[in-house]
């Protein structure tokens, strides 16, 4: 759900009070893999870019917001994920051309990548590429924040059950049948694999209504955020959060979902009957289900193109389709690589270090590293730190306007004046951001991968 639709929501409440065996992934891409999958970071080897070594032409250190530790190619948290995410990693709709063709009752997409795409490692992006990021999400223990299961392509319950004819309509009465009894084991998987990591993210949104003027009336009759959080997400209206941190506050009412999300849909837009349904015929069926077969409605075209055929058409699945981040590796050992413009080079308790990703194709690696630090700051905390020297960039969309006369009267005095200046959401230091580069209509519509594709630091400051 966007923002402004919760927020009508809430004001109405409140109211109311590789080849990788594409023709048969192996059964080692089931739960296992998925439940690491969404909890890896993007990581390399080592913790080292295997990037070819570009010249250095400066650090950056720019704040991106707050980052959940949690954060991953297909699951983010909180605003300052997504601008992490969109540097490390592009959607496949940016990566290819997406065409549709409606067929009968159902549709016809064809996906084909634009030429020469490279991942991180330098390694060719190809048709068996997007196919192993399909079935990647097609699988039953998958519960990432993308909607591909949703999808009704060709054939998918085949691969998902593990099953077809009768036999499949027998185990899917059977998952609906656990589903509505489901025992400790899968109320536990439910809670800690698709319940939590979606509360986490639904918490920091709540936070974040504590800087819209719009909620201030909200806000004030509930101070702690906790307690705001509890009144919307929690099943049982006996629970409030009272003196909880947020941490247990999402696992208790994470643990009193069980199988019915029906509450949680409401508040977020989303359905979350197909990743239900997976985790309990994963459960069910582990050596039968996904990864056993082929999904007949997905398909190699040629080197670059692959097809996926459905059997209904409806408008939101183009989007659902071309949305995904792309992602090459494993994700085991050597983690999930992107082709977007940065590459996580390390990450410490402070701090996420990116270097620029020397096979992305653009005019200028300027700046070639990113120091992005951790931690909840304000508007006014990062102009101070700007003029102190500590930053060269901030993003603040999130506050930049709740904050908006205590930042005017700190850029009209002291170091303030000269030292740092604001473009909408983002604050920069004049001296060491080349302004001319900043691009005001990426920074309108809060672009990060726009932004920092054209960005460049003044000369005067682009060696260490």
């Amino acid at each position: 759900m966007g923002t402004e639709r919760k927020k009508r929501r809430l004001i109405f409440l409140t109211a109311c009070v590789a080849v990788v065996v594409l023709y048969g992934l192996s059964a080692g891409m089931s739960q296992r893999r998925q439940s690491e999958g969404q909890k890896e970071t993007m990581q390399t080897s080592g913790g080292q870019s295997a990037a070819r070594p570009v010249d250095d032409h400066g650090s950056l250190r720019l704040y991106l917001g707050e980052l959940s530790g949690h954060e991953s190619p297909f699951h983010t948290e909180s605003a300052g994920d997504n601008r992490l995410m969109a540097l490390v990693y592009q959607r496949v709709q940016e990566l290819a051309d997406i065409t549709v063709k409606r067929q009968n009752k159902g549709a016809v997409y064809e996906i084909c990548l634009h030429p020469d795409v490279t991942d991180s490692q330098g390694r060719l992006v190809t048709a068996d590429t997007l196919l192993y990021n399909y079935y990647l999400r097609c699988q039953t223990g998958y519960t990432g924040d993308d909607r591909v299961c949703e999808v009704p392509v060709k054939g998918l319950d085949v691969y998902r059950y593990g099953a077809s004819g009768k036999m499949l309509r027998k185990r899917k009465k059977k998952t609906a049948q656990v589903l509505k009894k489901p025992d400790k084991t899968l109320r536990r998987q439910i809670a800690g694999q698709l319940v939590t990591p979606i509360l986490r993210r639904e918490y920091q949104w709540v936070r974040s209504l504590y800087y819209d003027m719009a909620a201030r009336k909200l806000c004030q009759k509930y101070p702690d955020p906790v307690q705001l959080f509890a009144y919307y997400y929690a099943p049982s209206t006996a629970y409030t959060g009272k003196g909880k941190d947020a941490e247990k506050a999402v696992e208790e009412i994470a643990d009193q979902y069980g199988a019915e999300l029906d509450r949680l849909s409401e508040m977020t837009g989303n359905s979350y009957r197909e990743k239900l349904r997976g985790l309990a015929a994963e459960r069910l069926w582990k050596q039968t289900a996904a990864g056993a077969g082929v999904i007949e409605g997905i398909s190699k075209v040629d080197d670059r193109t692959i097809r996926i055929e459905t059997t209904k058409y409806r408008r939101q699945d183009l989007e659902r389709l071309g949305e995904i981040y792309l992602v090459t590796g494993t994700g085991e050992q050597d983690g999930y690589f992107g082709t977007g413009l940065y590459v996580l080079q390390q990450e410490d308790k402070d701090t996420v270090t990116l270097c620029c990703n020397s096979y992305y194709q653009r005019e200028a690696a300027n700046p070639t590293r990113l120091l992005v630090p951790k931690g909840d700051l304000t508007t006014v905390e990062c102009i101070r730190k700007i003029c102190a020297g500590s930053l060269d960039m901030a993003c603040v969309w999130e506050r930049v306007a709740y904050e908006k006369d205590k930042i005017g009267k700190m850029l009209k005095k002291g170091d303030a004046l000269w030292k740092c200046a604001l473009l909408g959401g983002v604050a920069y230091h004049p001296g060491r951001v080349n302004a001319t580069t900043l691009r005001r209509d990426a920074v309108e519509q809060e672009d990060m991968f726009r932004i920092m594709s054209r960005l460049e630091m003044n000369p005067s400051q682009t060696t260490e």
